[in-house]
């Protein structure tokens, strides 16, 4: 029988996959170029300055990508942790204003 992993366990192995993907030799970094469309292919809505090399530059500079180094797995995974915390302060602005809502009723 196949195993069966949770959603939590898929999303973490996308996340992987998806960095080795981006790059045609499955390399350890990707390069401006490769992260650029994985980030623009990937996460449109949430990271839309990556779209041209201004807003490109200025991300790999914020991940603390040296110009002319390959974008490693932990570059990436900065950028995941910031806009997933992002997400979970936007999520919980909402249940807050929900409660509120809720309690007035």
């Amino acid at each position: 029988m196949a195993t069966q992993y949770t959603d939590l366990e898929l999303a973490i192995n996308t996340l992987v996959t998806n960095f080795h993907s981006a790059s045609p030799t499955n390399a350890d970094t990707l390069t401006a170029q490769e992260f650029q469309s994985m980030i623009s292919k990937e996460l449109p809505t949430m990271v839309k300055t990556a779209g041209d090399q201004e807003g490109l530059n200025k991300l790999l500079t914020e991940l603390n990508v040296e110009e002319g180094k390959g974008v490693a797995f932990k570059d990436f995974w900065q950028l995941v942790d910031s806009l997933a915390t992002a997400q979970f302060g936007l999520l919980s602005k909402e249940k807050q204003v929900k409660c509120v809502k809720c309690s007035l009723m």
